[in-house]
């Protein structure tokens, strides 16, 4: 065995370890969802004695997954496709109109990104409440965009940056107006940016939990989060439901993710450094 190949396999069995590590998880959810409860009290990390589908099936015709389900779906490709469109716009303005004004915009929108969730979970509350917007899924909708947005617009702002501005100016001689050198011209070249944005803001809204459960108290508007939750009380957690239904869950997004992963880092790493 040569000094490359070994200095190879010490290098690499970390990543092997932290890749187990971050699997783990994931692998005792699927692993879980079919042992009954006894079984999971017993002895979680063992394989279970018998395939039980009970479990599933308790969630999809009683604890209505599916429509919690739709909401999520719904919501996420709502607040995803808005949130892309305008981070496009936004970004591309800001980094073309240049002066005080877009600086201090830029600032704002970049500062937003610092401030915690829990420092505005009240104002959020008292003012969804003063508009008549709680326990709605297009409140939460109208809400979660903004939090979301500044994210976008920044990753969106360092590819605007490496977009040569000869492009636009050969299409506005061509007779093109502005929305048509954004749409026609800059939003194509946007694709990286805007793959990778459309994966983390679904991955995001896959697992919010702290807003949902503030905007979301009925069950005909729970999301997949909150279904979860309801499994577990003061006098009883249902492991075996809530496995299955995390096991569920995951489908759709993994889904997403195994399509469209390979613009995550490519996505982020070139918007953070361009420009």
């Amino acid at each position: 065995m040569t000094k490359k190949t070994i200095v190879k396999i010490v290098v690499e069995i970390p990543g092997v370890i932290a890749g187990f590590v971050f699997v783990l998880p994931a692998l005792l959810v699927i692993l879980n969802a079919f042992k009954s409860l006894g079984e999971i009290l017993r002895n979680p990390f063992a394989f279970p004695q018998s395939i039980n589908t009970e479990n599933f099936l308790y969630v999809i015709k009683n604890a209505h997954f599916f429509s919690a389900l739709k909401n999520t779906v719904v919501i996420a490709v709502i607040v995803v496709t808005v949130t892309v469109v305008l981070s496009a716009m936004a970004g591309y303005m800001l980094i073309r109109r240049k002066g005080k004004i877009s600086a201090l915009i830029t600032a704002l929108f970049l500062s937003s990104m610092l401030v915690p969730f829990q420092s505005i979970m009240i104002p959020i509350a008292r003012l969804s409440g003063i508009f008549g917007i709680n326990n709605s899924i297009f409140g939460y909708i109208i809400i979660i965009i903004p939090l979301y947005a500044p994210m976008g617009i920044f990753i969106c702002q360092g590819f605007v940056k490496s977009i040569p501005i000869s492009l636009e100016e050969a299409a506005m001689l061509d007779g093109c107006s502005p929305f048509g050198v954004f749409f026609r011209i800059v939003f194509p070249l946007l694709r990286t940016p805007l793959a990778s944005i459309t994966v983390l803001f679904s991955l995001w809204i896959w697992n919010d939990y702290a807003l949902a459960s503030m905007m979301l108290s009925s069950q005909s508007n729970r999301t997949i989060t909150i279904l979860v939750y309801t499994f577990f009380s003061s006098f009883t957690n249902r492991w075996d439901y809530a496995m299955s239904a995390l096991s569920l869950s995951i489908i759709p997004i993994m889904i997403l993710y195994v399509f469209m992963q390979k613009h995550i880092v490519r996505g982020i790493t070139a918007g953070a450094v361009k420009g």
